[in-house]
């Protein structure tokens, strides 16, 4: 959050969807959402206008009034982390209070030793816009590529992608995943995941936790053969509009135009793309969907309708850099009552908990 402010994120996305919309008829210029203003009242969080100040570690320590043992690596000494623990209310309160970019980035260092690894990987997201040596940072997020959390993985590769797109540590999860099923082909409904969870196994068939949630309750007909589709996952435009050309081809070669979308994340943007290419869907649902109207939008004139199902203030989704709800009229908005899971939108406890599958 701190981040996407001092980077002025909000304002971005919103002049380029402005932007977008400007040859288009009236009632189609729509503006994003970038973070909408009533999650952020229900947080508090203070206003900030974007800044591109750094500051070393020591000038943080000090505004911080803590003293750290050593530089923050992939995990921090015990004593760090309860200091870090101990002290980080204090130093939020006191950005609260005087929000500014220094004392909004004495946030980020004390978080960067936290003792939970979701706290240190969101401090790290922003870290290095605001600091001198972002080397710490570094080291946090390709660490966290190896948790077993997905939301924190989620946060840290995304952050990391925008921060250093040719990591290596970035192209493990990108590795395509054994494709073993024998169902048969079906012909309604399909889904398309996001960036990273090519190898991920929640939207594989036949026993990803997803997949059969939505096979078993919302269409027995969910694509199952080893043909499915998938693509590489990767962070960038290029490969989303890429992945956007193979989904059309995908569909056409099987005669499946009309089908359904269930689409998680930039699988979304992947599944706009291809409408765009003359794919013509059902429903397309689209699950923690990163708005970026001036890339990513659909051909409406193709799909008969539009869900949109997210949670409030998406990590990824700020990690991302995109904007966290549409404003347009021809796209059904749910919001869950969930906070920051960019992941709980594919989760099968989130959909009968809150009984998303109505919402379709």
């Amino acid at each position: 959050m701190i981040g996407s402010h001092l980077r002025g994120d909000p304002a971005a996305l919103e002049a380029r969807a402005a932007g977008a919309g400007a040859g288009m008829r009236r009632r189609a210029r729509q503006r994003v959402q970038a973070i909408p203003a009533a999650d952020l009242r229900a947080i508090g969080f203070p206003a900030m206008r974007a800044d591109a100040s750094r500051f070393a570690a020591p000038t943080l320590q000090r505004a911080a009034r803590v003293s750290f043992a050593r530089r923050p690596g992939g995990t921090p000494t015990a004593g760090d982390a309860r200091l870090a623990a101990r002290s980080l209310r204090r130093v939020a309160a006191s950005f609260y209070r005087n929000a500014n970019p220094e004392t909004a980035a004495a946030v980020l260092e004390v978080g960067l030793r936290h003792p939970q690894e979701l706290a240190r990987v969101a401090a790290a997201a922003s870290y290095a816009e605001v600091a001198i040596d972002p080397r710490p940072a570094f080291r946090i997020l390709v660490r966290a590529l190896r948790s077993r959390d997905l939301l924190v993985r989620g946060v840290a590769a995304h952050a990391l992608a925008h921060l250093d797109p040719r990591n290596p540590a970035l192209e493990r999860l990108l590795a395509p995943r054994r494709r073993i099923t024998r169902r048969a082909r079906s012909r309604t409904s399909t889904i398309v995941h996001g960036t990273w969870a090519r190898a991920w196994s929640w939207w594989q068939p036949p026993g990803g936790d997803f997949w059969k949630y939505l096979h078993d309750n919302v269409d027995p007909d969910l694509y199952g053969a080893a043909d499915r589709f998938e693509w590489t996952g990767g962070f960038s435009d290029a490969a989303r509009a890429l992945a956007g050309t193979d989904l059309h081809e995908w569909v056409d070669a099987h005669g499946l135009d009309g089908l359904d979308l269930f689409t998680h994340s930039h699988g979304g943007s992947v599944a706009m793309l291809a409408t765009g290419a003359g794919t013509t869907v059902g429903r397309l649902v689209l699950l923690s969907c990163p708005v970026h109207w001036d890339k990513y939008r659909p051909d409406f004139s193709r799909v008969t309708k539009v869900v949109s199902i997210r949670v409030h203030l998406d990590l990824v989704i700020l990690a991302d850099r995109g904007g966290q709800r549409f404003s347009d009229a021809r796209i059904d908005e749910h919001v869950l009552p969930i906070w920051f899971d960019h992941f709980a939108t594919h989760d099968p406890d989130t959909w009968e908990s809150f009984g998303v599958s109505a919402m379709l």
